[in-house]
């Protein structure tokens, strides 16, 4: 088995999606939790160690130990892992068929989702649990997508941007670089980049325009 060490530590169904993994096929062995430990009064977390980050660089020259990023939308994060060359893991439910799809590194698809042929999935990627990712979409690296979301077909969720629970994104729609959907939120309409957008149908939050 491959050992993981997980980078940050506010996570816990991360654990369940290993064990998951494991029940269907023996992967993966989790080494641990990197942090910054002068901020933490304990040696361990949910039973695994706690290890500064300072040991990265030398963990990261065992060729069997992969690292994953539980920090969404974190690039300073994702970006200390890639500096040090580290194999970076992939954490997807057995159940999700991912048949015809392409997905980058570093991503998170947990129980109950779905995802679409030809849907394209960069780095860095966090979907929670129920949501549906339809055919012919497109989601760019470090994107975040809260749980139960529904994206129609051939939509493009840009670079950074968070969308919130339960949030509707309409075929074709295009998410803007760094822009927020807010929960509940039904998206007919293309959201600039770095705008913040609520509400039924989306429309920019007042005063809030831009992030």
């Amino acid at each position: 088995m491959k050992k993981l060490y997980i980078l940050g530590a506010k996570y816990f169904d991360l654990v369940k999606r290993v064990e998951a993994i494991n029940k269907l096929e023996p992967t993966w062995k989790i080494g641990g939790f990197l942090h910054t430990i002068r901020r933490i009064k304990r040696d361990d977390l949910w039973g695994y160690p706690l290890i500064g980050i300072e040991k990265i660089e030398a963990l990261a020259r065992d060729g069997n130990n992969y690292f994953f990023c539980n920090k969404p939308r974190n690039i300073r994060a994702a970006q200390l892992l890639l500096s040090y060359n580290c194999n970076i893991a992939t954490l997807v439910h057995p159940a999700i068929d991912l048949n015809y799809v392409s997905m980058g590194k570093g991503c998170i698809l947990p129980e109950g989702c779905i995802v679409g042929g030809r849907a394209k999935i960069g780095d860095f990627v966090t979907v929670r649990m129920m949501s549906l990712i339809s055919h012919d979409v497109t989601i760019e690296d470090y994107v975040f997508i809260g749980p139960s979301v529904s994206i129609a077909g051939e939509a493009v969720l840009k670079r950074r941007c968070f969308i919130g629970q339960g949030a509707i994104i309409m075929g074709g729609r295009v998410i803007g670089e760094e822009s927020v959907v807010g929960a509940g939120a039904v998206v007919t309409k293309d959201v600039p980049p770095g705008t913040v957008v609520i509400g039924i149908p989306a429309k920019p939050m007042q005063g809030r325009g831009q992030r």
